[in-house]
């Protein structure tokens, strides 16, 4: 059988949610398989981290950081036309999309990463018919990477039976000795007998970092010695730092652009993730499960199908501080608990989140959409 000649499509210029998923499909496939190209923006930080994984990328002109760009439609359909792929994968892409139908390419797959409050316009009629049918006519199949990013799609009129949910998966991050972590800490003032809760997220308002400020101030003004890890850069970080700032916070401490987590992770004792705008299948939550990281979370989107009470974690409401506030004591003050949820985050992890099986579910999809189902 000839390999399956795959395109990936990726407008984002900067490392999301998206493009960690890609990687960790670029780290697994079955190359005697597949032949896997990624067209992608000139300058996106994502390509160093592709030609890594030895995988040829097309550099694209036009379509960065938008879903639809009308020069953007012209440059894939010339790419398209000239690779010839069995199958297009966007992720995001409209663009892409529309370049596919056009271009003749038979299996084009468009996998959803986000889930959002949909507004009502896109719920009702005629908005929703409209967006069902450019949709369902656009995309040969759907995948969603959580049960919530299902409902969105189903939601704004897309055919259910057009839809396939496979959580996002990781690979588990890489050992890190006493040393590193001991040095880690040091850098970044923690101390002996430091509770430490940590969050991996871009510092923008529906990732909730405000409100976990509230917690944060909370727990400082009744002595405890807790401290919060805050990883990432954003659109908001001058605000929040402001508002920490303001705040007094002593206890919260933000490190910037993590390139290498895995010793940041390391020194955590709960992992939190505050998001009440939009959340799917974190990837954060997967990395920290991969090593045994309880964690307490909002019960917006994919969370509460990562995260089960008492089993691996807590979910409390969203934009509620106080909720927060009281799981991170719970968990603190009962060294027996945090045990047990260390083992359960292991545990669901080897049973749902990792990059190889996410990968085999994506190349069944691949499989089955050019009538090759029957060879896996």
């Amino acid at each position: 059988m000839d390999k399956i000649r795959i395109i990936h499509v990726l407008t984002d210029t900067n490392i999301g949610g998206a493009g960690r998923v890609l990687i960790q499909f670029l780290k697994n496939y079955d190359r005697e398989r597949f032949d896997v190209k990624v067209a992608i923006p000139r300058g996106a930080e994502l390509i160093p981290l592709i030609e890594a994984e030895d995988v040829p990328v097309i550099v694209t002109e036009s379509g960065g950081d938008k879903s639809f760009d009308r020069r953007a439609v012209s440059e894939y359909r010339s790419i398209f036309k000239a690779e010839k792929p069995d199958i297009v994968h966007t992720h995001s892409s409209l663009s892409a999309r529309i370049a596919a139908k056009f271009s003749g390419v038979k299996s084009r797959i468009y996998t959803r990463h986000c889930t959002f409050d949909m507004p009502r316009k896109l719920t009702t009629f005629p908005g929703k018919q409209i967006n069902g049918f450019i949709n369902n006519r656009l995309a040969t199949h759907i995948i969603a990477v959580a049960y919530s990013a299902k409902e969105n799609l189903t939601d704004t009129g897309v055919s259910e039976k057009k839809i396939t949910v496979i959580m996002n998966g990781v690979e588990k991050l890489r050992d890190v000795t006493e040393e590193e972590k001991a040095e880690l800490r040091r850098s970044l003032g923690i101390e002996d007998g430091d509770f430490v809760c940590g969050i991996s997220a871009r510092l923008e308002s529906y990732k909730g970092h405000m409100y976990l400020l509230e917690t944060a101030a909370a727990t400082q003004a009744a002595g405890e010695r807790i401290k919060y890890v805050v990883m990432g850069t954003g659109k908001d970080e001058e605000a929040i730092r402001a508002r920490a700032a303001g705040l007094g916070l002593g206890n919260v401490i933000f490190t910037g652009l993590v390139r290498d987590v895995a010793p940041y992770y390391y020194i955590m004792d709960v992992q939190l993730n505050c998001s009440w705008g939009t959340e799917a299948t974190s990837i954060s939550l997967c990395e920290g499960m991969s090593i045994g990281l309880p964690a307490v979370v909002t019960t917006f989107g994919g969370n509460p199908y990562m995260i089960t009470d008492g089993v691996n974690g807590f979910t409390v409401p969203p934009r509620d501080p106080d909720a927060m506030t009281e799981k991170i004591l719970t968990l603190k003050n009962d060294p027996a608990l945090l045990a047990t949820l260390r083992e359960g985050s292991l545990r669901v992890y080897a049973e749902k989140f990792t990059a190889r099986s996410m990968t085999e579910q994506m190349e069944k999809i691949y499989m089955k959409e050019t009538g090759n189902a029957g060879a896996l």
